[in-house]
């Protein structure tokens, strides 16, 4: 029977920040959501042309995504992105995801992704929300994030 596809479930999520780069393995990311990018379009009709205009792509526009979390007081890593995202920090946000269990490392300010699973990865400016506060459920924060590049993929494939 054939693989349908890789869960959600064991992805691990990095963030890349500061002056000093430092990357953080975030605990309990609960929702990650790069965006999609919209592309301007280019008028290029003709004056002849009577009845249909005819278009380009132009230039991507980075979309818009966020991190959600089930806001831990008493987890540094959720209190480290909150501050991130209060001072609307430029940051990367690389996502490993659940077919391999490779640790990024870093080198200076490069990341270098272990081959052994499948990777998704962006920059973008971080913005703090407000907490979500609802009866039977757990607090939460849904920190948006525009991003400052397209989002790249690296996929595993297995031998």
């Amino acid at each position: 029977m054939a693989k349908k596809g890789v869960l959600g479930n064991g992805t691990q999520v990095w963030i890349l920040h500061g002056t000093v780069p430092t990357l953080t393995k975030m605990a309990c990311i609960s929702e990650l959501v790069f965006g999609d990018d919209s592309a301007a379009e280019v008028d290029n009709t003709c004056l002849e042309e009577t009845e249909v205009r005819t278009n380009d792509y132009g230039l991507s526009t980075p979309g818009e995504g966020s991190l959600k979390i089930n806001t831990d007081p008493n987890n540094a890593t959720h209190i480290t992105l909150l501050d991130l995202a209060e001072r609307k920090e430029l940051v990367g946000i690389y996502a490993g995801w659940g077919d391999g269990v490779g640790v990024p490392t870093l080198t200076g300010s490069t990341v270098d992704l272990p081959e052994d699973r499948t990777w998704s990865w962006c920059t973008a400016i971080l913005r703090k929300n407000s907490v979500v506060v609802g009866l039977d459920a757990l607090n939460n924060h849904t920190i948006p994030f525009k991003r400052q590049s397209k989002v790249t993929d690296e996929f595993k494939v297995d031998p």
